[in-house]
C-alpha cells in the first residue's frame, strides 16, 4: 500500500485558472456490473488547491449517484466505452488506437466495446450510469487514463508496467506515478490501493482540467477526452 509522504503540502495548480468557490469533480474507473469491487470513484476539490476529497470502491450505480450528488459533483470522466459501435470498432477507439502507436504507447491499450462479454457489460454499465447522471444534471465525459497517464509523463514504461504481472516493476511503477501525482495534487491521508484506483483519480484530473483548463485536453470525439500529450507531469 502506499502511505502518506509527511512533506506533502498543498501547493496551487499552476497555469490553471482560479475558481470564485471550491469546484469539485470527479473520475471513475468503471467496472462490469458482476465485479464492483473494481469499480474505483475519485472526488477532487479545487478552490485554491487540488486536493482529494474523496475515494471510494465496490459503488452499485444508484451509490455512484448518491455520492456524486451528495458532494455536489458538477463533471465526471468514466473510464469506460459509453456508447456502442455500430460495427467492431467506434472511430475514437480507432484514433485514440493510432494516437498511442504515434506517442510511444501501444495501441492494444484500447480495446472494442463488444470484443468481449466482459466489454460489452462494461459498455452497457457505463451507458446506463452515463444516462444516470446526465438525468440528474452531471456532466458526463469518457476518458482513458492509461493513454493520459503516458502522455501526462511521457513515459511509456510508466503506461505499461503500473498494471504490470511482475510485482517488482507494478510497484515501481505505481511508486514513481503516486511520486508524480502529489506534485498537482494533494492526496492527503488516502491510500492508492491498486492500477483501478490510480486510474480513477488521473479520470478525475481530466474532469478538472475540462473545467478549469480545456486546452490541456485533446478531443478524441464529442464527450470523449485524455490529456493532450505535452508532458504535463514529466
Amino acid at each position: 500500500m502506499w502511505q502518506k509522504d509527511p512533506g506533502n503540502s498543498r501547493s496551487p495548480a499552476k497555469n490553471i485558472r482560479k475558481t470564485k468557490s471550491a469546484l469539485r469533480i470527479a473520475g471513475i474507473d468503471l467496472s462490469g456490473p458482476k465485479n464492483l469491487r473494481n469499480t474505483s470513484v475519485a472526488v477532487l476539490e479545487y478552490g485554491h488547491t487540488l486536493a482529494l476529497l474523496k475515494l471510494q470502491k465496490g459503488l452499485n450505480d444508484n451509490q455512484i449517484l448518491e455520492l456524486l450528488k451528495k458532494l455536489k459533483v458538477k463533471v465526471v470522466s468514466i473510464d469506460a466505452p459509453l456508447s456502442l459501435p455500430s460495427e467492431v470498432w467506434r472511430p475514437e477507439d480507432i484514433h485514440l488506437r493510432e494516437v498511442l502507436k504515434n506517442r510511444g504507447g501501444s495501441p492494444r491499450y484500447v480495446m472494442a466495446p463488444t470484443a468481449t462479454f466482459q466489454m460489452r457489460s462494461l459498455t452497457e454499465r457505463g451507458i446506463k450510469l452515463k444516462n444516470l447522471l446526465e438525468m440528474n444534471r452531471i456532466k458526463v465525459l469518457e476518458t482513458h487514463p492509461r493513454a493520459s497517464l503516458l502522455f501526462l509523463t511521457k513515459d511509456a514504461d510508466l503506461a505499461q508496467n503500473y498494471k504490470n504481472k511482475d510485482r517488482k516493476k507494478r510497484k515501481r511503477a505505481r511508486d514513481r506515478i503516486l511520486e508524480l501525482l502529489r506534485k498537482h495534487i494533494d492526496i492527503g491521508n488516502f491510500v492508492l490501493r491498486d492500477d483501478h484506483d490510480i486510474d480513477a483519480l488521473i479520470c478525475a484530473y481530466v474532469s478538472f482540467l475540462a473545467s478549469c483548463s480545456p486546452e490541456k485536453l485533446l478531443q478524441i470525439n464529442e464527450g470523449f477526452y485524455v490529456v493532450a500529450p505535452e508532458g504535463t507531469f514529466s
